[in-house]
């Protein structure tokens, strides 16, 4: 074998050894498969949604809350089924969580609607607050002519089954003190917007939650973890700037 021969045998064996490695040295990161890359956006997207699973105030109201507290504003009305389902919700969820949450709850003014105001305020003055839930619960389904909302007869017949006197509760319904009640109702209805939506949850003056969360346990507790979590965050944000 001729030297030139022997020499172009060597080179042919450097060269091949060099294509062999360098792929090694610098190759490409490997691509992602679109299934991976969809599941990773999928991770990234929040559980619940604004404007689907709740919606935010464009300006949010300036409400006073102690640090470390959340605060939920419930509106409602008697005769809503809807809002009876929902304070159930929530008088729960506070339940489970008073180191964080509190709740309130105030009467609607939607569609012009002041007897629940009324009412509310009237069962305050007697010293009997507790009957107002009741009274939500026994305003449901029902006829007319039986109607909690529109049957005096009937609502004498139910404060008398309650042990409310219908003359005093009568008296107290027309006083000053409650008239100042309503006042008082009706500027914290204003202050949140005049919501023409009932009932309706708002947390910490931000965020609202609607008939269309407020229906089921799990689902309300679901949204409500998520915003709670999501408020605290802020405020941490908040306290650090």
């Amino acid at each position: 074998m001729s030297k030139t021969t022997m020499k172009l045998r060597h080179y042919l064996t450097a060269l091949l050894g060099l294509m062999i490695v360098l792929p090694n040295v610098a190759s490409e990161p490997e691509k992602k498969t679109t299934s991976e890359t969809s599941q990773k956006t999928e991770e990234k997207q929040p559980l619940f949604k604004d404007g689907k699973d709740f919606f935010s105030y464009i300006k949010p109201i300036k409400v006073d809350v102690p640090k470390g507290k959340i605060l939920i504003q419930y509106f409602y009305q008697y005769g809503c089924k809807n809002c009876l389902t929902g304070l159930d919700s929530l008088n729960l969820y506070a339940k489970n969580h008073t180191d964080k949450i509190l709740l309130q709850t105030s009467p609607s003014f939607a569609k012009d609607e002041n007897f629940t105001s009324a009412m509310n305020a009237t069962f305050k003055e007697y010293g009997k607050a507790d009957l107002s839930p009741l009274y939500l619960f026994d305003s449901l389904d029902r006829k007319e002519e039986k109607s909690l909302l529109k049957s005096n007869e009937e609502i004498r017949a139910w404060l008398k089954r309650n042990g409310i006197d219908d003359q005093r509760f009568h008296q107290l319904f027309h006083s000053e003190p409650v008239k100042k009640q309503i006042e008082s109702d009706v500027n914290l209805f204003k202050q949140y917007g005049s919501p023409k939506y009932v009932p309706m949850a708002v947390l910490n003056g931000k965020y609202i939650l609607l008939q269309n969360t407020l229906y089921n346990d799990d689902y309300t507790f679901g949204v409500l973890d998520f915003l709670v979590e999501k408020l605290q965050q802020e405020q941490g944000d908040n306290d650090g700037k």
